[in-house]
């Protein structure tokens, strides 16, 4: 009996390590792996929250008045009344009326994918621009006025098309495009 008890000992902690232990351990190694790779990702979020509170800094530094022409250069929304209103304004300085402002969807030519804009050019989605069609009877002279007010002022816009016909004497109407732009 001395000799077996001490094998029976053995055999049952054998027994016992393997049926309880050893799940355990396979458990707390996979627990090490999950706390490492967790340990990465808190790394992570704390490189990007540093890098977050640098930008709001930066941010911050930005004169309002400087953000508020920033908005109004390229806006994070598009608003088609304000735009237009605001058009109307520069070609009221230039004596012009706007007449029949339309917004005007891109078409793609039959079997062709859509034309690519500007900001979709640039990895922005189609939906980041519009196009706004408007006439406007006026010289030659006035039309030039108004066309260099546009370039000057904060909105960016972008001179599609524009089209002519001869009205009365030293008059003309005026067809034009205009791609305006805005953050998503």
């Amino acid at each position: 009996m001395k000799i077996i008890l001490p094998f029976l000992i053995l055999g049952l902690a054998a027994v016992t390590f393997f049926y309880f232990t050893t799940p355990i351990l396979k458990e707390v190694d996979a627990l090490k792996i999950q706390r490492k790779d967790l340990s990465v990702v808190l790394n992570n979020a704390t490189e990007f929250k540093k890098q977050q509170d640098k930008l709001i800094d930066r941010d911050n530094q930005i004169d309002p008045a400087d953000k508020k022409n920033l908005n109004e250069f390229l806006p994070n929304n598009i608003d088609n009344v304000r735009l237009i209103i605001d058009i109307n304004n520069i070609a009221k300085k230039s004596g012009l009326i706007v007449r029949n402002p339309n917004i005007v969807k891109a078409e793609a030519k039959e079997g062709e994918p859509p034309p690519p804009t500007g900001a979709a050019a640039a990895g922005k989605t189609a939906d980041s621009s519009a196009a706004i069609s408007f006439s406007v009877s006026a010289s030659y002279e006035t039309l030039k006025l108004f066309l260099s007010d546009l370039a000057r002022s904060l909105r960016l816009v972008d001179i599609e098309s524009l089209s002519f016909t001869a009205a009365e004497r030293n008059l003309y109407d005026y067809q034009i495009t205009l791609r305006t732009y805005w953050l998503k």
